[in-house]
């Protein structure tokens, strides 16, 4: 209904003031009545149970559907042109979110029939060894699907901890930077630069 628990609360409340001591005053002599009386005590609380209830589970499904906002709007794979993805990385990235960015990514390939897949790392301050295992596991997958993906904007403290997997880093296509990444994809696509016709 849009309104805060508190709202409902103090209407319930408001409830139990007036009418309570009205039907205990008016039937008093009434043990009928009386037992009422004290059945509307009963069920405001039970009223009261039930719609904070309802209203934490609202809060809980608004605050779920913002989180898959923000994982969706948090791994975006942009087709840059033909056969090119760009897949830039922002943030602290923990398994969930590399296990949707393999998702994404992966059926974008399969989707867009994309042949050179750029992952920019550059906005990533740091990754431990799991998301970072997760990374070459992605980058696998894209070469499974007939995809190209080259990773660039490695910083110092990331490519430490790649070196620390003690995996065989020798299958990664590493470039320094995004604009350097954008032309080697364009190399492989066959074109002069990105966005040529």
């Amino acid at each position: 209904q849009g309104l805060s628990f508190q709202s409902w609360f103090k209407v319930i409340s408001a409830f139990r003031l007036v009418i309570g001591p009205y039907v205990l005053q008016e039937r008093r002599d009434d043990l009928d009545r009386l037992s009422i009386a004290r059945g509307v005590t009963f069920y405001t609380d039970i009223a009261l149970g039930e719609i904070g209830q309802a209203y934490l589970e609202a809060k809980e499904r608004q605050i779920l559907d913002q989180q898959e906002a923000i994982r969706e709007l948090s791994t975006p794979v942009l087709e840059l042109q033909e056969g090119l993805l760009l897949l830039p990385l922002v943030g602290l990235i923990d398994t969930d979110r590399a296990r949707r960015l393999t998702e994404s990514l992966l059926e974008e390939i399969s989707e867009r029939r994309a042949r050179v897949v750029v992952m920019d790392l550059t906005g990533v301050p740091s990754m431990d060894t799991a998301v970072a295992n997760h990374l070459m596991q992605t980058v696998s997958a894209a070469r499974l699907m007939g995809a190209t993906a080259l990773v660039t904007g490695i910083s110092a403290d990331n490519a430490q901890t790649l070196v620390r997997l003690g995996l065989d880093l020798s299958t990664i296509n590493t470039i320094g930077d995004l604009m350097a990444g954008l032309e080697h994809a364009a190399k492989l696509l066959g074109r002069g630069a990105i966005g040529a016709a």
